[in-house]
C-alpha cells in the first residue's frame, strides 16, 4: 500500500471569499451511502449547508462515494459554486506507448462534489470526444462545450480524425445536456484545442484557435476569435494589437474583472521547435491583444498544455503543471491581474536530470531525472483543473513520462498553500509515489 500521510509544506495565507451553497434532492443510491455513514460511521451527510467546524464552504475532504471516473486526459472541468459541483466530460482512457497516446474517446459525464465525491451522470449528451473547449455560464447554471475530436480504437496512427464544432450546454440544476448549435451557418469550422470563455459582462461565449487538421501530422492552426450569443448565435470578430504568434496547445482563462481572455505558452505544432511562456490578454470588448509577459528566464519553463485559472479573490491568473520542454511539471504560479511578471507560489517537483533512457528504451525516463516532492500530486498535463471554493480541484491528466494516464483526485487550499490527496491514483504514478523499488522513474 501506498504511504498516503503526506506532509503538505503550509506558507503565508491569503483571504477567503464567500460561497452560495445549494441543497440537491438526493438520489436513491447517495441516500443509502448517506445512511451507511449515519449506521457505521458515525459522520452526517453532506446537506450542502457548511458546519462550523467545517469553514465556510462546509466538508470539503470527505469521499462517501466509492465511483470514480477511469484514467483520463484531455479533459476540461467547469465548476459551479451554486450547486457544489464540478462538471467534467469524456476524454481519452486509451493505452499510451512511448509518450504517444491512442485513441478510447469517451462519451461519459461525471461530477465531483466536495464532502462527497464522484457520480456518473447518465443521458444524452455530446458524443464521444476529447480536447474540446468549455467554460463556466456562472449565471446560467451551465457549462458551455464546443469542439473536440475523435476517433475509433481501432484505427491506425495515420487514420484521419472527426473533429467537431456543435455546443453544447450542461444544466447543473437537472444535470441534462443539450444542444445548443449543430455547427452549421456562420459557426467556425470543427476545430479541437480552442481556447474558450464566458464573458459574464457581454453574455457570450468566445472561441479562439485551435486546430482544424484531421491528420495526426499536419497541423493546421487557426487564430480565428468568434463569439456565440444565445440571441444571435455565431459571428466571427476580427482582432487588433500585438496578435500572439499561430501556435497550439495553450492554456486561456478569463479575467472577469478586466472582461479579457487570457493566454499563455503553446506550441507552434511541429513538436520539434521549443514551446512558449509568453503571456497574452484579449480585450473581449474590443478585439484587441496585448502582450503581458515576454517570457524568458526567471519565468515558467516553455510549455504546452498548461493549466489555467483565474483567481478573482486576489485578482490573479494561477498556472498549473502541463508539459514543458523537458518534462511534464506540477509547478504552481501566480500572475497578479495588474501584474508585469510571474511568481512562484509551489514549485513541487524539480527536473534535475540531463537526458532520457533507462533499461535500452530511449523514451523510458531514468529514475534520478527528478527531485520528486511527495506533498504535492504528480506531474502532469491535459488534467481536469477547476478553481472553486478557494481550493484548485485537480482529477487525472496524462503523465507523460510515466507513459500512463491519472486518475487521482486533489485539492489545493489557497489560503494554506496546501495539497491534499482525497483519492489515491491506481495508475500513473512514479515508482517513488507508488512505493515502488523500480530500476526507472516509473517501471
Amino acid at each position: 500500500m501506498k504511504d498516503t500521510a503526506r506532509q503538505p509544506a503550509v506558507r503565508m495565507p491569503g483571504g477567503i471569499g464567500a460561497a452560495q451553497h445549494y441543497t440537491r434532492p438526493m438520489s436513491m443510491k447517495r441516500l443509502l451511502i448517506c445512511l451507511c455513514c449515519l449506521a457505521f460511521l458515525a459522520p452526517a451527510c453532506d446537506d450542502g449547508v457548511p458546519d462550523d467546524d467545517d469553514g465556510p464552504f462546509g466538508e470539503l475532504d470527505a469521499i462517501l462515494s466509492e465511483d470514480r471516473p477511469t484514467k483520463r486526459s484531455e479533459v476540461v472541468a467547469v465548476p459551479n459554486e451554486a450547486t457544489r459541483s464540478i462538471v467534467m466530460f469524456g476524454g481519452n482512457d486509451a493505452p499510451i506507448v512511448n509518450q504517444t497516446p491512442r485513441s478510447a474517446f469517451r462519451d461519459d459525464t461525471w461530477v465531483f462534489e466536495p464532502g462527497f465525491g464522484w457520480t456518473e451522470v447518465g443521458g444524452d449528451g455530446p458524443s464521444a470526444r476529447g480536447r474540446y473547449g468549455a467554460s463556466a455560464d456562472a449565471a446560467g447554471g451551465r457549462a458551455l462545450l464546443f469542439g473536440g475530436r475523435y476517433r475509433d480504437a481501432d484505427a491506425e496512427g495515420t487514420d484521419p480524425y472527426t473533429l467537431y464544432n456543435d455546443l453544447w450546454a450542461f444544466d447543473f440544476a437537472s444535470r441534462t445536456w443539450e444542444m445548443l448549435d449543430a455547427g452549421g451557418g456562420d459557426a467556425p469550422d470543427p476545430r479541437y484545442y480552442p481556447g474558450v470563455v464566458w464573458s459574464p459582462q457581454d453574455e457570450a461565449l468566445y472561441v479562439y484557435g485551435g486546430l482544424t487538421n484531421t491528420s495526426s501530422t499536419n497541423f493546421q492552426i487557426s487564430s480565428e476569435l468568434f463569439k456565440w450569443t444565445d440571441a444571435d448565435g455565431w459571428s466571427e470578430i476580427p482582432v487588433t494589437g500585438d496578435v500572439p504568434s499561430p501556435r497550439a496547445f495553450f492554456g486561456t482563462t478569463l479575467d472577469p474583472a478586466r472582461n479579457r481572455m487570457i493566454l499563455f505558452a503553446g506550441q507552434i505544432g511541429d513538436f520539434q521547435s521549443l514551446a512558449y511562456n509568453d503571456l497574452y490578454a484579449l480585450d473581449l470588448s474590443s478585439g484587441a491583444w496585448e502582450k503581458l509577459d515576454n517570457g524568458g528566464n526567471g519565468r515558467p519553463f516553455t510549455r504546452m498544455h498548461p493549466h489555467l485559472q483565474f483567481d478573482s479573490s486576489r485578482d490573479r491568473i494561477l498556472l498549473f503543471g502541463g508539459h514543458t520542454d523537458i518534462g511534464d511539471d506540477n509547478d504552481l504560479w501566480e500572475f497578479a491581474g495588474d501584474g508585469d511578471r510571474w511568481e512562484m507560489v509551489y514549485e513541487a517537483d524539480r527536473i534535475v536530470g540531463e537526458r532520457f533512457g533507462c533499461l535500452e528504451n530511449a523514451s523510458e525516463v531514468p529514475g534520478d531525472y527528478v527531485e520528486q516532492d511527495l506533498s504535492a500530486p504528480e506531474r502532469r498535463q491535459k488534467a481536469m483543473v477547476a478553481l472553486m471554493f478557494d481550493n484548485v480541484w485537480l482529477f487525472g491528466g496524462m503523465h507523460a513520462e510515466c507513459s500512463e494516464h491519472l486518475d487521482d483526485t486533489w485539492r489545493y487550499d489557497l489560503p494554506t498553500n496546501t495539497w491534499t490527496e482525497l483519492i489515491e491514483a491506481r495508475t500513473g504514478e512514479s515508482c517513488l509515489r507508488r512505493n515502488d523499488d523500480c530500476d526507472c522513474l516509473c517501471l
